[in-house]
């Protein structure tokens, strides 16, 4: 299953703030859709988000950059203190710079991290939006081979 335009509208939505609209479109996508194909674009973009912030040709970021990125996201508000799980956090980036390990997370766990790290790496990247687009299509297509 392709990721469909709901969840390419709805992810975007959310990434470019509009609160309100991710929200409705949040709301209308199908159950079964959306834990396959909205969870696997949302993964996608927070993989290729994690890969422009973290990772510049053979350069990857230390561990110090990452816990400082993770530090400023749960400073940002209380509630975001309270729902970013340091260690969590810190271990799903890690694990994408191929140094740490997911094994002990759940799913859940794991989805509700990535939505709001993702929306983090993309407030910093600051993108207008034909960027935004083009992030976007490359999410989708990460997504899209995984769900193949």
């Amino acid at each position: 299953m392709p990721v469909l335009t709901e969840h390419l509208a709805t992810l975007r939505a959310q990434l470019a703030g509009q609160v309100d609209e991710h929200r409705r479109l949040l709301h209308g996508l199908d159950p079964e859709q959306a834990r396959l194909g909205y969870a696997a674009l949302v993964a996608a973009a927070f993989v290729v988000a994690v890969e422009r912030r973290f990772r510049e040709d053979k350069n990857v970021a230390d561990d110090a950059t990452v816990i400082d990125f993770i530090a400023s996201v749960r400073a940002r508000s209380d509630d975001s203190a309270h729902i970013v799980n340091p260690e969590v956090a810190e271990s799903i980036i890690l694990t994408l710079l191929d140094r740490g390990s997911v094994d002990n997370i759940d799913g859940n766990t794991m989805f509700e991290h990535q939505i709001i790290l993702l929306a983090a790496l993309v407030g910093q990247a600051q993108f207008e939006e034909p960027e935004l687009d083009t992030f976007m299509a490359e999410a989708a297509a990460l997504a899209d081979q995984v769900l193949e």
